[in-house]
């Protein structure tokens, strides 16, 4: 059982595409947490510059600069890293895509109370309020890191 739990936080559930999209929320997905707690993890953030390897480094300083706890770098990609979280045995792992324009953070996987009960396309639709907090400072300090860049 713990082989196949390590498995699914390594290969994800989530999304498929690294490419940070415009956040549509559809209102007719239910069961859902209200469309704040959503955008407050999803929403899409303008990177403030085209140079890829500055927005890579933004974001992990983000993961590590997150108020609270901070995000552990558990891997990357093409375009997105791994950041996960652990807390009191339950732990989350957020796939942060980035492109020259957008970072995005994507559900990609979980352990006991912070599994997504609604997902689509790498939006968590329905979680634990633990989840929405956390992320949402993660999103907040990536954020916050972006906006320190210059222009190109």
């Amino acid at each position: 059982m713990r082989l196949l739990i390590i498995l699914v936080l390594a290969f994800g559930l989530g999304a498929v595409s690294a490419e940070p999209t415009p956040l549509v929320i559809d209102s007719k997905v239910k069961p859902r947490s209200s469309k704040g707690h959503i955008e407050a993890v999803h929403l899409e953030i303008p990177t403030n510059t085209s140079d890829l390897r500055e927005t890579r480094l933004r974001i992990v300083d983000g993961m590590l600069k997150t108020r609270g706890r901070i995000w552990t770098f558990d891997g990357e990609g093409d375009g997105y890293i791994l950041a996960r979280f652990d807390y009191r045995g339950n732990t989350t792992v957020m796939r942060i895509e980035y492109n020259e324009q957008l970072v995005q953070l994507k559900y990609h996987g979980a352990y006991r109370g912070f599994v997504c009960e609604n997902l689509v396309e790498g939006v968590c639709y329905k979680n634990h309020r633990g989840y929405y907090n956390y992320t949402k400072n993660l999103r907040a300090s990536i954020l916050q890191q972006l906006q320190t860049t210059g222009g190109d």
